[in-house]
């Protein structure tokens, strides 16, 4: 079975794990102005329900690396700025992206604009990740062709992963490797051996980066990198896990050793450890027996493939 793409949970993880560095990147004008001591509130719930009204149930259950981010600006302390950022991984065609963007920003204005007595205020961006100019909304126009003036003009701002320029992103910030890879994936040919070559390329990039804050992050970056370079072919990609292993770095960091350092409880981390482990076996034995394939089992369990394909083995003996 072949594997396939999922952009929308390889860039899910990067918006969750990434906030601050994505607000910075993205609205640098207003970034300083940020109460970050105050943290941030992610409005998941919230977002499920607008997109309810804007896309049928069905669809809106596979939108899911859409984002809302609640924070508190300094100047005025109850003052709160709505950040809305879109991922938008294929052209939309004959529907308007930017009339999506726009009925977005007014179901949010709605909610939450007059929900508090200092009138909140809303941003949003969209992240271009596929090739060509379709699609690629930079604001929506609202115009009747019997008035001569445009009724409404809504601007949003935009990143295009095809033609962004990663030297204008700081060093600092571990969004220029997630653009890399972004970019490096248009950039790579469809034969096994180019995406076996431009994920080892980048695997060494990110073996040693130290860029990150914390375990969410390298975990983030190291799942966008297995999410959007898929190996195919069986042979190199054992051949990849292999170079995985012998590696180190960021990839020892399995998810149960992540988990490890997460929930460090004395007495209590091993059994929590083992646990873990148990839990996604018996998911993957479950997962098989049903008939789902190796790229689904990874994202759900977190195992390798070389653990999947085994537990596959024992299973049809």
């Amino acid at each position: 079975m072949a594997k396939k793409h999922d952009f929308d949970a390889a860039w899910k993880s990067i918006l969750e794990a990434f906030e601050v560095e994505i607000v910075e990147l993205l609205f640098p004008e207003i970034f300083s102005k940020v109460d970050w001591e105050l943290g941030t509130e992610s409005l998941d719930k919230d977002l499920q329900e607008i997109q309810k009204d804007i896309f049928d149930r069905d669809s809106s259950e596979k939108v899911i690396s859409d984002k809302i981010i609640k924070v508190r600006l300094k100047d005025k302390k109850s003052k709160i700025l709505f950040i809305h950022v879109e991922v938008q991984s294929y052209s939309s065609e004959h529907e308007v992206f930017g009339e999506r963007m726009f009925r977005y920003f007014y179901r949010i204005w709605d909610k939450f604009r007059y929900k508090d007595k200092d009138k909140s205020e809303i941003v949003a961006a969209a992240i271009y990740t596929y090739k060509g100019e379709g699609g690629k909304d930079k604001r929506y126009v609202y115009k009747l062709p019997e008035i001569e003036n445009e009724i409404l003009i809504y601007n949003f701002k935009t990143i295009d992963v095809e033609k962004i320029k990663l030297e204008k992103i700081s060093d600092e910030n571990p969004l220029k490797l997630v653009f890399k890879m972004a970019k490096s994936l248009l950039e790579t040919g469809v034969r096994d051996e180019d995406i076996y070559e431009a994920k080892i390329k980048l695997a060494e990039e990110l073996k040693n980066y130290n860029k990150v804050k914390n375990n969410d992050q390298i975990k983030a970056l190291v799942d966008f990198l297995e999410y959007l370079f898929l190996i195919q072919n069986q042979e190199l990609e054992n051949k990849y896990e292999e170079y995985k292993k012998a590696s180190g770095g960021v990839f020892k960091l399995s998810i149960d050793e992540i988990r490890k350092l997460h929930y460090k409880e004395e007495g209590r981390e091993e059994g929590r450890e083992e646990g873990e482990i148990k839990k996604a076996m018996e998911m993957a034995k479950a997962m098989i027996l049903d008939g789902e394939g190796n790229e689904k089992i990874k994202r759900y369990t977190k195992l390798e493939y070389t653990v999947i394909d085994e537990l596959r083995k024992k299973l049809s003996n």
